[in-house]
């Protein structure tokens, strides 16, 4: 709180203003903002790395074409959600930041799920 005193005058004219409290940013806890792109594409390049390790476990009985034709379309589908949940966090990244990270987990894990399926 900040108080002003008048110069001249009585007590009763004390103007009190609560000080701004400004929300704090999601991303800025904890890390330097300059880390999050870093820690994002982290974050990414690791789910990419258990999806396609899940997707050779599958493909491991195939051979030949067959076994790369699979590769490729567990790779585009890898490709479609990081670029689903890219899409999905830049158009929440004004409104809510904080809804639009846990939209896009949730759409990792359920993405991961049904791959697994």
């Amino acid at each position: 709180m900040v108080v002003t005193l008048p110069v001249s005058g009585s007590y009763n004219q004390i103007d009190v203003q609560p000080e701004r409290v400004e929300m704090a940013h999601p991303l800025a806890l904890g890390l330097p903002s300059f880390w999050w792109p870093s820690v994002c594409g982290l974050a990414s390049l690791v789910f990419g790395a258990f999806w396609m390790a899940e997707s050779w476990r599958t493909a491991e009985p195939l051979l030949g074409p067959t076994k790369v034709h699979h590769l490729a379309q567990d790779l585009w589908g890898l490709i479609l959600i990081l670029g689903s949940g890219y899409a999905l966090y830049q158009f929440y990244k004004r409104r809510s930041e904080t809804f639009g990270i846990v939209l896009c987990l949730l759409l990792a894990a359920a993405a991961m799920i049904w791959h697994r399926l």
